[in-house]
């Protein structure tokens, strides 16, 4: 599989499941209405939850429209009622085509106001002087200033395409960043739930919320001397990612919060199963704790994300686990710094 996405993401957006409309009664109904009556002033500004809205109920008011499935055979309706019943067929796709546009849509100004690229957000790090580089954003190779998430353009369309694809494979599980900063991956992930309408998957936002851990070099050798834990920019309150989520209208009963290390909330954390395994835990200690405790709960098919593999430690805590666990799953590159891989053995994935 190459891990250039095989979506073209203005043009070509993927296509609704058939499952989709079974769904179209009860939630196309309820979404719908609250879109027209919005107003077209509304929309002059990016407004998050319209568009959202506006994407999910095109889908189910269109899709809900089934006559096009019942077409009766040709010789039991006059050449009127055809011409009708064909006319209905060219109408339902163009208004399907024209959803699916909505929703890429939406997700594309998600996309650009969380990373910031929307607004040329300057950055905080150290090494850029303060000064927005369309370039480095897109590579992640920055600190933003106000954007919720530091992981840059390519990682983000790697990671749509990942969730997608659980998505429209039926990939069972729920989603996961361990290490999440101000939330952005996380809200991403659950624009993406909400623009599908999936009810039944959770997002789960694992972090600290007090920066990284000093580390400890007596159980991980790795790990000395890093200085993650010095940086007071990592360190945001789970308060200010709940209201990052709030914002984008985002914030609900399918977003669980893990709050506190790793070794003390990801051994028993309330999950089944996961479909997207996205680690950004920058050492070692993170990473291998965070493997060690949730990716046997992957199913098969789902994928694992590593933001920090360019990190030595990290690289040697998912090469170590690899080696140990048998994984021959080939690493995909993304943009120099993260790589991923999809789950393809059987053995305690079903």
């Amino acid at each position: 599989m190459s891990h250039r996405s095989h979506i073209n993401y203005h043009d070509n957006p993927p296509m609704v499941k058939a499952r989709t409309v079974d769904r179209a009664s009860e939630v196309g109904k309820a979404i719908f209405p609250k879109c027209k009556t919005s107003g077209y002033s509304a929309l002059r500004e990016p407004n998050f939850e319209i568009l959202r809205h506006l994407s999910i109920g095109l889908i189910f008011h269109t899709m809900i429209r089934k006559d096009f499935e019942r077409v009766p055979s040709a010789g039991s309706v006059g050449p009127c009622q055809a011409r009708r019943r064909r006319q209905t067929l060219s109408d339902s796709h163009d208004f399907v085509t024209a959803a699916m546009k909505m929703r890429n849509r939406y997700l594309n100004v998600l996309e650009a106001s969380l990373t910031g690229t929307l607004y040329g957000d300057a950055p905080i790090d150290p090494w850029t002087g303060g000064k927005y580089d369309p370039n480095k954003r897109a590579l992640g190779r920055d600190w933003p200033g106000l954007a919720q998430t530091m992981i840059g353009s390519a990682r983000m369309r790697n990671l749509r395409h990942l969730c997608e694809t659980v998505i429209l494979n039926d990939v069972l599980g729920d989603f996961i960043e361990t290490g999440v900063w101000r939330g952005g991956a996380c809200i991403f992930m659950r624009g993406i739930l909400a623009s599908y309408a999936e009810t039944q998957r959770r997002v789960f936002v694992a972090d600290s919320f007090a920066g990284l851990p000093p580390p400890s070099p007596e159980l991980y050798a790795a790990d000395a001397g890093d200085i993650h834990h010095t940086h007071a920019q990592l360190a945001i309150s789970r308060k200010d990612v709940e209201e990052n989520f709030r914002r984008y209208d985002l914030l609900d009963e399918q977003v669980v919060f893990l709050e506190g290390w790793f070794k003390d909330t990801l051994p028993s954390a309330p999950i089944q199963k996961l479909a997207i395994l996205r680690l950004d835990g920058d050492m070692y200690e993170s990473t291998i704790q965070a493997l060690n405790a949730l990716y046997r709960k992957l199913s098969y098919g789902g994928f694992v994300i590593i933001d920090d593999y360019f990190l030595a430690p990290c690289a040697q805590a998912v090469n170590e686990f690899r080696n140990r666990e048998g994984i021959t799953s080939p690493l995909i590159p993304i943009d120099g710094c993260a790589v991923w891989w999809r789950v393809t053995d059987l053995a305690n994935h079903d």
